[in-house]
């Protein structure tokens, strides 16, 4: 077993430069510190507890900002379908009279005109015994004529 002593502290002597590289100082890489004229203030931070509190709280009244806006919005839109289903159905409903209107007026439409064609028919008829009559009546005949414009009378007029 070897018996361990503490040797004293020695300091070594740097290396010394070969003649052929220039000389450098022997200063720490790291550089100095920005000296206090120079630097800015930053503004001060509240503590983080206080920092979370207001942007939860931020955060919370932007939400019910925007819920309120949209709840708004949502109200609007359920009123304005209402409305306009009110509106529809208002129409259909004036649409179903209209095409009700209409087919019974196409009916009347279609009788009217069967009543016209009868009539028309009817007028022809009629206007050769009206025709015959008022030769009889208003020629002024005698004898023969007068009892053939009595005979074309009665054929024209059964």
């Amino acid at each position: 077993m070897t018996d361990y002593y503490a040797t004293p502290y020695r300091p070594q002597q740097p290396p010394q430069n070969p003649p052929y590289l220039p000389m450098q100082s022997r200063q720490s890489p790291i550089s100095h510190p920005i000296p206090q004229q120079y630097q800015q203030q930053p503004f001060p931070q509240p503590p983080p507890k206080q920092r979370a509190r207001i942007v939860l709280l931020v955060a919370c009244v932007v939400a019910f900002a925007a819920a309120a806006v949209f709840g708004g919005l949502y109200v609007g839109a359920d009123g304005d379908h209402d409305a306009a289903i009110a509106q529809l159905d208002e129409r259909k409903t004036r649409l179903a009279d209209v095409r009700e209107r209409l087919t019974a007026a196409k009916a009347e439409q279609a009788d009217a005109e069967a009543r016209n064609a009868d009539l028309k028919t009817e007028q022809a008829t009629l206007k050769t015994c009206v025709d015959a009559v008022q030769h009889y009546l208003w020629d002024g005949l005698e004898g023969t004529a007068r009892d053939a414009a009595l005979d074309a009378m009665f054929t024209s007029c059964q």
